[in-house]
């Protein structure tokens, strides 16, 4: 649907567990990486959005395995928009090592929140006009 970001990350000892392979809790902030140079691209700031008083925290994450990633790898996540945003946005994400195969796929779901109320609230025209604009 929209454009894919690719975002390169080198994988470090510590992500890693005692077989050296990449330990799944890790897989979320390799998410949030790519997320955010995804809506970097479209010069939406994350560090914006919460001085204009927006959140967006995490409603759901999904991840599929399809092989493991170990220390010294480098990895590319590409990120694409599932749809349009509306009161959430969520993301795709495809991993792929150095040979180029699929390690791991997810997706995050993520709600437009107004950090005063605490309550949940429309994506921001500004954000669903960069989208739209840059497509």
């Amino acid at each position: 649907m929209s454009k894919i970001s690719k975002s390169t990350i080198d994988v470090r000892y510590a992500e890693t567990d005692q077989m050296g392979v990449v330990h799944h809790s890790v897989y979320a902030q390799y998410f949030e990486v790519a997320r955010l140079d995804w809506l970097n691209q479209f010069n939406i700031h994350y560090h914006k959005m919460e001085e204009e008083g927006i959140m967006l925290p995490v409603y759901d994450l999904n991840i599929k395995f399809h092989r493991a990633v170990k220390f010294g790898e480098t990895i590319t996540v590409k990120t694409s928009l599932a749809e349009m945003p509306d009161i959430k946005i969520k993301f795709n994400y495809r991993i792929f090592n150095s040979k180029n195969l699929l390690t791991t796929s997810g997706s995050t779901t993520l709600v437009f929140v107004n950090a005063t109320t605490r309550k949940p609230m429309r994506c921001p025209t500004y954000i669903s006009d960069a989208i739209k604009n840059n497509e």
